[in-house]
């Protein structure tokens, strides 16, 4: 498959010579995802958030994230008390 053809993030149609060229001007994970809604769509980045890290990391390791988002989405009850039993530690 060539890479003009790989598509990224099918829900917002993005294609991979569109992040190589963001990746190459320096952009971060989170501005690419702000400019090109890649992980944004329906699926919220379930398919598309690894490819976009693997790129990330044959391209330029100094562009992927120290910490990861959640990989499903969560309900903010959970996050509420997983910092409210961080407290009483």
């Amino acid at each position: 498959m060539k890479k003009n053809n790989l598509i990224v993030c099918r829900c917002e149609d993005i294609t991979w010579p569109e992040i190589e060229d963001l990746i190459k001007k320096g952009f971060t994970l989170e501005e690419i995802k702000k400019l090109t809604r890649c992980g944004m769509g329906y699926c919220q980045g379930r398919t598309c958030f690894n490819i976009l890290i693997r790129l990330l990391k044959i391209t330029n390791q100094n562009l992927i994230p120290k910490k990861r988002p959640p990989l499903k989405p969560m309900v903010i009850k959970e996050i509420v008390s997983y910092f409210e039993n961080e407290k009483q530690l």
